[in-house]
């Protein structure tokens, strides 16, 4: 029966990956938690030792579930040479923050507090494992919320710009960096040089992109010259 559990938390977790979610397998027996009432000292003290044992052990397998959602960045595409447009950037923190909800709404059942007041009540050393994973997601959560509803007004200004032809872009870019001025004034969370230049080279490369489109080699050689010229200016 462990293997047969094992297999469907295992396959549960894939599905969740396949979703572009973080989904926390629960252990054996969990299912007797919702009816546990973990203020009645005489029924903890029935609980059974086994069922504690396999709390603790899930514990440690969605401490390395949620640190892995977590130390994902929204920089990792640029440090691996990539050239995302702020797109890229919208779309990360847009699935982070329902991502970091999905696995707050999941720690926040009835059955996973009941497992966390066991772990508290039988004085579990992975209590304190948990509430620090339970903070953590709070603190990401909120960063995440934070920073994607700063970043979504954005959306409008880059597809004003990605409906035009580059030589019709000079009037759009004004529009979009006060967009990113009121980020960083209002964001408590995106205002740090490190997100901000992120942001920006992001926009470059869109900007690029856009050029590059624009002013393609061929056309460039075998227009009139002074079409051409026209063109690069």
């Amino acid at each position: 029966m462990r293997h047969v559990h094992s297999l469907k938390s295992n396959i549960f977790v894939v599905i969740g990956q396949v979703k572009g979610k973080t989904l926390l397998p629960l252990p054996a027996g969990s299912e007797r938690m919702e009816y546990i009432d973990c203020e009645n000292e005489k029924t903890v003290e029935l609980v059974d030792k086994s069922l504690v044992h396999a709390i603790e052990t899930t514990v440690i397998e969605w401490s390395y579930q949620i640190q892995g959602a977590l130390k994902r960045e929204s920089s990792e595409p640029l440090l691996q040479g990539s050239n995302p447009s702020p797109k890229v950037e919208l779309e990360f923190w847009k699935n982070r923050y329902e991502d970091l909800e999905c696995i707050y709404n999941q720690l926040k059942t009835k059955k996973v507090r009941n497992m966390a007041e066991l772990l508290d009540r039988v004085q579990s050393s992975y209590f304190p494992a948990f509430k620090a994973m339970f903070r953590d997601v709070v603190e990401a959560l909120t960063e995440a919320r934070d920073i994607n509803l700063h970043l979504t007004p954005l959306q409008r200004r880059l597809e004003d710009i990605e409906n035009v032809e580059f030589n019709e872009v000079k009037p759009l870019i004004s529009p979009l960096l006060h967009v990113v001025c009121l980020i960083w004034a209002t964001s408590n969370y995106y205002n740090t040089p490190a997100r901000i230049i992120v942001l920006l080279q992001e926009i470059c490369n869109l900007l690029i992109q856009q050029a590059w489109n624009y002013l393609t080699p061929e056309d460039i050689l075998k227009g009139e010259a002074e079409e051409s010229l026209g063109k690069v200016r």
